[in-house]
């Protein structure tokens, strides 16, 4: 074979590193040994995870972290469905990675062949395109393709799936032209300025696509003087602390303050959010279409909810630089004081904190969550990134803990997958090995995604995972105790932390004492440090339990009485 020839698999690898993809996350199997060969000699780092579902979920974390897109390579059947998942909390909290397999079995005449599965029609809802390449020659295009549709738009995962014949084949490395971005649209985004402009108080509303673009979105709301609000993706686009900023405060899923807010301002300028579910306050949040101006990537999100007096679509990057380069000057009537954002965050913080119920936290003063938080925001550099998994402890970092950089929380936002955390808390360790990680589960999900960290440990990768230990599947035990009284099905023997720590090969500590200390430790410690935290029933939720429990009696008492 000539210099000039490669093998199929070895075209892959090359094409890859040669879009920019580094990390290849899956398992090797039968009909992947050819790639693996061929990764072995490529510039490409591969990861071996325990299962599909996490190799899914750390491509995910990889690219939320980084903004940068991942291989996902499965076998077919097994592989590829383990995967499922993964695919599905990548394609509805828009995070871009290529998912790569063999296409199953298919002899002519032949029926109820090995792992023989319609992989196309199984993945579509879930992916955002498919290539099906079945020469080695036609690699180069469709894996370009397939990469620039991945983070084209709205970003999501795309299936590539190779013929076996395609890795075997050998054909030339060929440079494929990457599809260049589309011009703005000068008018639409005249039609913008103008009405920031026209506006004397203008709210922001930033998401997940401007992660790449917080210091000019930074920039622009110090031009407007503008009141800054995110969706949970978004948090951090800009800094917290910053005295323009509200993320903080609208940190929960309450909404009355946000819709006030909507209503003191002139214009909601809204830019790399889709308004989700979650990202509208499970569709609550108020946006008349005449105060709305909508700019996003993707053109299917537009109007998709909530309909807009502008809309354009347009990288969050490009529209916001071009925007600045016209906006030089602050408006003449520019908008909301420091003073008056001071307000609105402590009228925010005020309806979030009412009625709130949550556990006690062991280790930190008065057992209050907000301490064990602030503790961990000490400790954490501004830079770090905190990942949770799905459950109560998500729900309480978003609350208390603030987010002082782009991409420094990633939680499970649209599908909540339990096991997402210590997956994608490992991607992210990969996208940037300098930066500070931290993932927060709980016990539950511990039990169900603990053993990948031998991958973290196999990996030499510094990853700190917190573990909110309570014996129970905490969200939705409260919901029973909220609702009955009762817990049922939600209570379990813990996991004991220290022997998995010790069986994995990573440290383990307990927290007691001066938590900002042990928290700060954990995260400068080299490797993989698990830190148990013991959580109990606080006072509130024995009332809640007291009160559910009552509730459910009197109705009983009422009922008998009716019906005698």
């Amino acid at each position: 074979m000539s210099e000039s020839v490669v093998s199929g698999a070895e075209l892959v690898c090359a094409t890859l590193a040669r879009a920019g993809v580094d990390c290849v996350f899956g398992l090797p199997g039968t009909q992947t040994t050819g790639l693996y060969e061929a990764l072995r000699r490529a510039p490409l780092r591969s990861i071996v995870a325990t299962h599909e579902l996490s190799a899914a979920m750390m491509a995910n974390g990889y690219y939320r972290a980084s903004g940068r897109l991942a291989a996902l390579l499965t076998i077919p059947g097994p592989g590829f469905t383990w995967a499922l998942t993964g695919l599905a909390e990548a394609t509805l909290d828009s995070a871009a990675l290529l998912h790569l397999t063999m296409q199953p079995a298919r002899s002519p005449g032949q029926q109820f062949q090995l792992q023989a599965l319609d992989q196309a029609a199984i993945a579509g809802p879930l992916s955002k395109g498919q290539y099906h390449v079945d020469h080695a020659a036609d690699i180069p295009a469709a894996l370009a393709a397939a990469h620039a549709q991945a983070g084209a738009g709205e970003p999501g995962p795309v299936l590539v799936q190779f013929g076996r014949d395609a890795l075997r084949e050998s054909a030339p490395p060929a440079d494929v032209a990457r599809p260049s971005s589309p011009p703005l649209d000068e008018a639409a985004l005249d039609a913008v300025l103008a009405a920031l402009r026209q506006a004397g108080r203008c709210m922001l509303l930033l998401g997940q696509g401007c992660s790449a673009a917080a210091g000019l979105a930074t920039q622009l709301a110090e031009t407007l003087s503008a009141a800054v609000v995110t969706t949970t993706s978004g948090r951090g686009v800009v800094a917290e602390d910053h005295p323009l900023s509200l993320g903080f405060a609208f940190a929960g899923n309450e909404c009355g303050t946000l819709n006030a807010l909507v209503e003191a301002s002139d214009v909601v300028l809204a830019i790399g959010c889709k308004f989700s579910h979650n990202g509208s306050r499970g569709f609550e949040l108020r946006l008349p279409p005449d105060k709305l101006i909508h700019v996003d990537a993707s053109a299917a999100v537009l109007g998709a909810n909530y309909p807009a007096r502008h809309a354009l679509c347009a990288d969050a990057t490009a529209f916001l630089a071009a925007l600045l380069q016209r906006l030089e000057t602050k408006p003449a009537r520019a908008g909301f004081g420091h003073d008056e954002i001071a307000q609105w965050r402590r009228r925010a913080e005020d309806e979030r904190d009412r009625r709130r119920v949550e556990p006690r936290i062991h280790g930190v003063d008065g057992g209050q969550p907000q301490a064990f938080f602030a503790a961990l925001r000490h400790a954490l550099p501004r830079h770090g990134c905190l990942l949770t998994d799905s459950g109560q402890h998500q729900g309480l970092a978003r609350r208390h803990f603030p987010v002082l950089c782009p991409r420094g929380l990633i939680v499970p936002t649209n599908l909540q997958s339990m096991g997402f955390g210590i997956g994608a808390a490992i991607g992210a360790c990969l996208a940037d090995p300098a930066r500070p990680v931290v993932a927060l589960i709980g016990d539950g999900g511990l039990a169900m995604s603990g053993l990948e960290l031998l991958t973290a440990v196999r990996e030499r990768l510094r990853l700190t995972v917190i573990v909110f230990v309570d014996g129970a599947y905490g969200l939705i035990r409260m919901q029973q105790l909220a609702g009955s009284g009762h817990a049922y099905g939600t209570e379990f023997d813990g996991v004991d932390v220290a022997a998995l720590a010790a069986a994995v090969g990573a440290a383990h500590v307990r927290l007691q004492g001066d938590a900002q200390a042990t928290l700060a430790a954990a995260i400068e410690a080299p490797g993989v440090t698990l830190v148990e935290v013991r959580v109990g029933d606080s006072v509130p939720m024995h009332w809640l339990r007291a009160k559910s429990r009552l509730r459910g009696s009197r109705l009983r008492t009422w009922w008998r009485r009716r019906h005698r």
